[in-house]
């Protein structure tokens, strides 16, 4: 409510501008948080040490950035915002979005107790959002959407893989799963939600829609 009110007094040229600035931004942040953390785990040779990938904790510095990547999930719920000023229903901006944006915020606060789990969420993560920005911002060939979408499911995928053998790898956090319970558990609740819509989303968008434009053109050619 409180946002379409704020954007009501600006044009639709404005709008637009911010709405561009904000993906442009965001694609800068991504590209950046996905280059400095491969940049180090390639410095510290963990790209080749899957033990030392999965266990040994981030400097202070990354840290830094880790944390700053995890309140950008915040930020990035003007995404919603700025479909809202330009009209769509919440019906139409679909369960996905929203779902997805009001807890990705909570799910990096959890994956950051984890070393493995930290730096794949800025790697993988990062370099899904660099992407997806980058076509926001600027447009990317139709062509390469549904890679976006599929980068996306394999790094849900991957990331609750991490997620998953830490514990078992890595000694120093053996006994999270029972110390914390709740933390361990909640990316086991959200990331199959997010994989299961993903998957919806890009059978509806890519392969049904695909198939609707065929028999489409069939129907003209007869």
């Amino acid at each position: 409510i409180v946002f379409p009110l704020l954007t009501s007094i600006l044009s639709s040229k404005v709008q637009r501008l911010l709405g561009k600035i904000h993906h442009a931004v965001l694609f800068i942040y991504s590209l950046f948080s996905f280059s400095i953390t491969l940049f180090y785990v390639i410095k510290t040779k963990e790209i080749t040490n899957w033990s030392d990938y999965l266990c040994s904790p981030i400097p202070p510095w990354l840290r830094i950035v880790s944390m700053t990547f995890t309140i950008s999930k915040i930020w990035e719920w003007l995404d919603t915002a700025i479909l809202i000023s330009k009209g769509q229903s919440l019906k139409k901006i679909g369960f996905l979005h929203i779902y997805h944006h009001a807890t990705t915020f909570l799910l990096f606060l959890c994956v950051m107790n984890f070393p493995g789990g930290e730096k794949s969420g800025m790697i993988l993560n990062g370099f899904v959002h660099t992407l997806m920005y980058y076509h926001f911002a600027f447009r990317l060939p139709k062509l390469l959407r549904p890679i976006i979408t599929t980068l996306q499911i394999i790094q849900l995928i991957m990331v609750t893989y991490i997620w998953h053998v830490v514990p078992t790898v890595c000694s120093s956090y053996k006994h999270f799963p029972q110390r914390s319970f709740l933390e361990f558990l909640l990316p086991y609740a959200l990331v199959p939600v997010y994989s299961l819509f993903f998957f919806k989303f890009f059978i509806e968008q890519y392969l049904m829609s695909s198939n609707k434009k065929v028999r489409a053109s069939s129907h003209k050619q007869e």
